[in-house]
């Protein structure tokens, strides 16, 4: 019988994390700055993403995306039953109906035709949900939301890496379309926190944007670098979602760096 507690996934944090986050710590820039968008940028050259957005959960990331693209009150999403809260709660919280798709038993992914079958005229968006990183039928799940004109929204939390007839998971797929990952301590590299959105989508990737930062139209960093200007407006009703330096410390580039090199 063990005396201490026996953790379910104990995170790899390096030395060089570690004087990463510390280095935050003594410049004085801490919340979302330089850091954050150099992670953005190695993230989206990774997966090959045009646009990549860095946000302090996946849940946060889902719940941005599926916003960004319009789902709200009276649409429906179809989702799967196999995943954590978090993929059924963001749908609720646009106002959106989440409808459950059944899963193959083997693979634990949603199953392509049983989305077919749920569709209706309500329905807006599909979330697919990579089980432990397995990649769904991608190809099947692109015709189907391109067939029926729908938003794509894949729930990649564990899919860093991971690819579907060569194609990486977080590439674009279509205009109508976002990969979100998580950086909890289970996933395959750590921010402690964190969430990375990615897509092809201009238009979506500016929404996020602001939406991320209470709808300002300028974050932190662009208002208090030493070329930035400290007014802004508040273009809609916005989150606070942003990533935070401190975290890109804790996993980061390193760590996105290292995930390219396995995947």
């Amino acid at each position: 019988m063990r005396e201490t507690f026996l953790p379910f996934a104990r995170p790899d944090i390096s030395e060089d994390a570690i004087a990463d986050v510390v280095d935050s710590l003594r410049s004085g820039w801490i919340t979302t700055g330089p850091k954050t968008q150099k992670f953005e940028k190695s993230f989206g050259e990774c997966v090959g993403s045009p646009y990549s957005l860095a946000v302090n959960s996946a849940t946060a990331g889902l719940h941005l995306s599926l916003l960004a693209f319009g789902v709200g009150p009276g649409d429906e999403v179809i989702t799967t039953p196999m995943t954590f809260a978090a993929t059924l709660n963001t749908v609720v919280l646009t106002g959106a109906t989440p409808v459950l798709a059944d899963i193959d038993p083997v693979t634990l992914n949603i199953r392509p035709d049983l989305i077919e079958r749920a569709i209706t005229p309500r329905t807006k968006a599909v979330i697919p949900v990579h089980f432990a990183g397995r990649p769904c039928d991608m190809q099947a799940l692109e015709e189907i939301v391109q067939r029926n004109d729908l938003v794509l929204v894949e729930d990649a939390a564990h899919a860093l890496g991971a690819s579907c007839r060569g194609r990486l998971i977080g590439s674009p797929v279509g205009e109508r379309h976002a990969a979100v990952f998580s950086f909890h301590p289970t996933k395959n590299i750590t921010c402690g926190e964190g969430g990375m959105v990615c897509t092809g989508c201009k238009e979506a990737a500016e929404k996020i944007s602001v939406l991320r930062q209470h709808g300002m139209s300028k974050g932190a960093w662009n208002r208090y670098a030493a070329t930035g200007n400290p007014h802004y407006d508040i273009l809609f009703p916005g989150l606070k979602y942003n990533m935070l330096d401190l975290q890109e410390g804790a996993g980061g580039v390193k760590g996105t760096e290292t995930a390219a090199r396995t995947k």
